[in-house]
């Protein structure tokens, strides 16, 4: 916030009239914030004080030098290219002294500077505030008559106020400076934070650089850190023979500046032996590193054909813009690394799948006294249900139909697993219980910790007219009886495969009747919901006894059918496997 302006202290050398003016002028001041307005104000109220014919108001620069602000009296133009070192005239040597220096005749005065015919007497003032100098209030006149003791001393009280008033109105003017930098960075950070492309955002960045500070030659160069080398990346006529695509970290400006992680201003290249002389026209170069999270990633590169064409408020400026464009060029890349990873996990996906169908039956088999139909529908690009038919003999047909808990690529890798296992057992184990048995010894020995396989496996008997079947927690299978034409649960309880190592499994036998419907499934059909009910083992039992089905593929066809009717929108949680075997 500015800081107020005290009244001036009474002084006895004052008149109540001086006195009264004073604090005019002083409330007057005070007023003014916007530096433009405020010193062609100061210029305005001190002819109440003195009668001037030039007056100049002389702000130090950043090399010491001090510039008049404002001119009155004489053409403005040439104020454009006066400086004044301290110690230099009689300006100098006030701004030198920080003491008022009062010359009546300066004819008589070596140090005066003559430039303007008509000047004979000059009055410097020094405008200091906490020790620092802010300026210097000039004031000549015809003659020394105007700059009587009253006006000298009123000057004088005045000085500390302006020094006050001039230091406000410039803090006033960074805090509205910054202000408007942070709301044009805030929207520079929502405009690159939507762009995840790198070549998209480079392209905008350079565009925003180009909106707040005017360039010749822009490059974005982006750390390599294979080669530990800056790669330049973006390039706006930054061209010709002389460019050079790589840098090695603290070669050149560019490199120097991001191996400090500090920007990097140079006034004159021609003076810096650390340039690499790359476009022939540059004179002046800002390089700014980007850094995020103290990680270097890369650096912006700004030049130009002028002398000292880039300045300190540059650097401001440009600091926390890199520091924003570093985020969203993080991010951009982040984001396309993970592009290419899920294109390639989709790739190894689709493989994945295509492994994993193929290691089901090609086609459900058939034999003289039987039919069999199977579908399989994942919820996932891979599934964690598993099925398979084993020719065992003639006249002999194994089954196994499971759901590993889990879904995806863990569940499909384990499915396979068990899968494999009943296979090798299937052959050399005429009991289902026994198979279920070692193969649950497997998976507990070399399984992995957390998931299991709900089984049942089944063995027909055509030749006997028996099948015989064990489960391990999978849902209860259905048979429909030809004769009756109602179907019932078979109840097989189980514990799952994988979780306890001498688990043993109940094992039932039915007899085979020409026409019987088996049906075999997992959780996924009965416990199938739709958002506001589940499918339900009632809802299928039904869908088995209506019209007796041609086939088995007629009645997995149905199954399938009203399932998918049924869940609508919805989409599935959970692997749907169904087999059905029909005998003939």
């Amino acid at each position: 916030m500015p800081r107020p302006l005290s009244s001036p202290p009474a002084n006895p050398l004052l008149s109540s009239d001086l006195l009264a003016e004073l604090l005019a002028i002083v409330a007057d001041i005070n007023a003014v914030l916007e530096p433009d307005e405020l010193l062609p104000t100061i210029a305005d109220r001190l002819r109440r004080i003195v009668s001037y014919r030039i007056l100049d108001i002389f702000l130090p620069e950043k090399d010491g030098s001090l510039r008049p602000a404002l001119v009155l009296g004489y053409d403005p133009t040439l104020a454009a290219r006066f400086r004044i070192r301290p110690g230099e005239g009689i300006v100098g040597a006030a701004a030198k002294q920080r003491e008022p220096v009062f010359v009546p005749d300066v004819a008589k005065d070596p140090r005066y500077i003559a430039l303007f015919p008509g000047v004979v007497a000059e009055l410097a003032i020094p405008l200091v505030h906490r020790d620092k100098l802010v300026g210097v209030l000039n004031i000549e006149g015809p003659d020394d008559a105007a700059f009587t003791p009253d006006a000298q001393n009123a000057l004088k009280l005045l000085a500390s106020h302006i020094a006050v008033a001039i230091d406000n109105a410039t803090l006033y003017r960074e805090t509205r400076w910054y202000a408007g930098l942070l709301a044009t960075l805030h929207e520079i950070g929502k405009e690159t934070a939507s762009i995840l492309d790198l070549d998209e955002l480079l392209s905008r960045i350079a565009e925003i650089v180009k909106r707040v500070i005017d360039y010749e030659v822009f490059g974005i160069l982006l750390l390599d850190e294979a080669t530990n080398e800056l790669v330049m990346h973006k390039a706006v006529r930054f061209g010709g023979a002389g460019e050079k695509s790589r840098i090695k970290l603290g070669q050149g400006l560019c490199g120097t500046a991001a191996l400090l992680k500090q920007p990097i201003l140079v006034g004159d290249v021609r003076n810096d032996p650390r340039y690499l002389r790359l476009v022939e026209d540059t004179r002046s170069e800002l390089v700014v590193p980007l850094v995020h999270k103290d990680e270097l990633i890369g650096v912006f590169d700004l030049e130009s054909p002028v002398v000292d064409h880039f300045t300190e408020e540059h650097v401001k400026i440009l600091t926390p813009l890199a520091s924003q464009a570093a985020i969203a060029i993080e991010n951009a890349r982040l984001y396309a690394e993970l592009t290419r990873r899920d294109a390639r996990f989709k790739r190894e996906l689709a493989i994945a799948r295509e492994i994993q169908h193929g290691l089901f039956p090609e086609e459900a088999p058939h034999g003289a006294r039987y039919e069999a139909s199977a579908h399989f529908e994942p919820a996932e690009e891979l599934g964690g249900d598993l099925y398979d038919f084993y020719n065992i003999g003639e006249h002999e047909l194994g089954l196994a139909i499971g759901d590993v808990a889990g879904k995806g690529v863990p569940a499909a890798l384990y499915g396979a697993f068990a899968s494999g296992s009943v296979r090798a057992r299937a052959f050399h184990e005429k009991a289902p219980a026994d198979v279920l048995y070692r193969v649950n010894r497997t998976l507990q020995r070399r399984g992995v910790l957390g998931l299991f396989c709900a089984m049942t496996y089944a063995s027909f008997d055509f030749a006997a007219g028996r099948v015989r079947l064990a489960s391990s927690g999978l849902p209860y299978p259905l048979h429909l009886e030809a004769k009756s034409g109602r179907c019932r649960l078979i109840e097989i309880p189980g514990l799952p495969l994988g979780t306890f190592e001498d688990s043993r499994y109940e094992e039932q036998s039915l007899p085979l009747e020409s026409g019987d419907l088996f049906v075999f499934h997992t959780d996924g059909v009965s416990e199938a919901h739709n958002g506001s009910e589940s499918f339900g083992m009632g809802r299928l039992i039904r869908l088995v006894e209506q019209d007796p089905p041609k086939s088995a593929k007629a009645l997995g066809d149905r199954i399938q059918g009203e399932l998918t009717r049924f869940m609508g929108a919805a989409r599935p949680s959970d692997d749907v496997t169904i087999v059905v075997i029909r005998i003939l």
